[in-house]
């Protein structure tokens, strides 16, 4: 069974077009193990379209569809939450789902083309206000590396972004900026380092990090 939900702004015609693969293909932005990444034109305007290979064909990932649908289908819902919230970012267009007896088994997300460019760290204090935005209306980023915000005409767009609740907290917002310093390698000084939430997050990156390290290990071993 198929299935396709688009935004209801959106013309119907140009999702008749994508559904038909109708359209044009500009460029490959990213094509690797994970997902692949291609820009389209459809009447000159330009779509990113978006297939998440590996959380397609993982069986865990397949599992869990069962219940919350695809990847494509919850950032398509990630997106239209990041407008909700007053945010800006990628405007969705649709997303497409291939399921068997309820398991996804394939899917893709059209969005429109998002210009602009990575931040940098010269633009850092953009990028840390927004973030503190997010926090204050009681949600993470989910994923705050610096390359996952954009700058277009000196405003802030979030990609790749869950805005999820936060129930951890000062821990959870100081793990988000832990995590962007990381990203950047430059310190951050707009919370305390010295409070106990602070200490929860550094442990539990530091943990974290430990276990990404034994996997590693453990594949090469394998290998």
């Amino acid at each position: 069974m198929e299935k396709v939900v688009c935004n209801e702004n959106i013309d119907f015609n140009i999702v008749n077009k994508i559904k038909k693969m109708d359209f044009k293909i500009i460029k490959s932005l990213k094509d690797d193990k994970r997902s692949k990444v291609i820009l389209i034109e459809i009447d000159k305007n330009r779509y990113v379209y978006k297939i998440p290979k590996e959380k397609n064909k993982r069986i865990w990932q397949r599992i869990i569809s069962l219940i919350r649908g695809s990847e494509s289908k919850r950032e398509y819902k990630n997106y239209l939450r990041i407008q909700e919230l007053g945010f800006k970012g990628p405007i969705p267009v649709m997303y497409w789902e291939k399921k068997i007896f309820g398991i996804c088994i394939d899917s893709f997300l059209v969005s429109f083309y998002l210009e602009g460019n990575p931040a940098t760290k010269n633009e850092l204090d953009k990028v840390e206000k927004e973030l503190k935005k997010i926090h204050e209306k009681g949600y993470l980023h989910g994923d705050s590396q610096l390359n996952n915000f954009i700058i277009k005409n000196d405003e802030t767009y979030l990609i790749d972004a869950k805005l999820i609740k936060n129930r951890y907290k000062r821990a959870g917002e100081a793990y988000e900026f832990i995590y962007l310093e990381e990203s950047c390698h430059e310190e951050i000084n707009i919370y305390d380092k010295k409070s106990l939430s602070y200490k929860l997050a550094k442990g539990l990156n530091s943990y974290l990090h430990w276990i990404g390290r034994m996997k590693k290990t453990i594949r090469g071993k394998e290998r």
